[in-house]
């Protein structure tokens, strides 16, 4: 009878055993699909809370490059990520993606293998440093935290992406490069020249280089309320890059059309009255 009992018992084991071990995957909701809650049915294995992951915003320092070499990000790009309840989401240097993600109390960390971006178009340069990190999150299996780093592994276990811990930004003292400008027709365009426009807002003034020449003029700011006043140049003419002075003038003008501006995790966004944005901003490599 004894041994009846206990071979019960290790099969009831096994099976509780060979349960835990089955993969779990991430579907991603269509437009129709209502958004399910995170995955948090198995104690032990896997979570979607982690002070040392989540809720942290994350800026890319390094990837794992075409020639299998860990490569530092241009300078003139912001790559950030951002965990939160099943969650990632963050600017892949020019567009903004999004996708959902399961979480381990040992380590190991499944994107899913469908993530979502926006379609602006981008630089060269820009665009293929962005496909090549789009390809590595769906590869991301594991990750690791050093202090103010994160490392996400694959699946040998060998680092491709390495993180930061991002510092909190401002809207004034803070040099600022745009990434898109409104061109007065309702669409926000990114070139290869769009980040030759700055801007620094300090004690009431906002200066800058608007392209071709150098600005200045005054703000006023009441909440997230802003008002620019009427801006100053200089007088050059700037006959390259192709098309500058006319990136110029919607430049400025976009800065005249603004009334609000909210700060991102990765920007700052300028918009008018009617919430269309006219300008939005990374903070300047130094």
């Amino acid at each position: 009878m004894k041994t009846l009992v206990l071979s019960i018992i290790i099969v009831c084991l096994s099976g509780f055993a060979a349960a835990s071990d089955r993969h779990v995957g991430i579907d991603i909701p269509g437009e129709n699909d209502s958004v399910e809650p995170a995955i948090t049915s198995r104690p032990g294995v896997l979570k979607t809370t982690g002070p040392e992951l989540e809720n942290i915003r994350w800026q890319l320092d390094q990837y794992l490059g075409d020639l299998g070499e860990m490569t530092p990000v241009l300078p003139e790009t912001t790559v950030d990520a951002r965990f939160s309840q099943g969650e990632i989401g963050g600017s892949a240097g020019c567009n903004r993606y999004f996708g959902r993600y399961t979480a381990g109390q040992d380590g190991r960390l499944t994107l899913a293998s469908e993530i979502g971006a926006t379609q602006m178009a981008c630089p060269p340069a820009v665009a293929r440093q962005e496909q090549r990190y789009l390809a590595l999150l769906p590869l991301v299996a594991a990750w690791q935290r050093q202090d103010e780093s994160l490392l996400l592994l694959d699946n040998a276990h060998q680092p491709i992406l390495k993180y930061a811990v991002a510092r909190t930004i401002g809207l004034e003292d803070s040099a600022w490069q745009a990434t898109g400008i409104n061109n007065g027709r309702g669409g926000v365009v990114s070139t290869n020249t769009t980040q030759l426009a700055t801007a620094l807002f300090a004690n009431g003034k906002i200066s800058g280089n608007a392209g071709c020449n150098h600005f200045a003029a005054s703000y006023e700011i009441k909440g997230n309320q802003i008002k620019i006043g009427r801006t100053m140049t200089t007088r050059k003419h700037c006959a390259e890059p192709d098309g500058i002075m006319a990136q110029e003038q919607h430049y400025l003008q976009a800065l005249a059309r603004a009334h609000t501006y909210s700060l991102k995790p990765d920007g700052l966004e300028l918009r008018d009255e009617n919430g269309s944005l006219q300008v939005s901003y990374r903070v300047q490599k130094r």
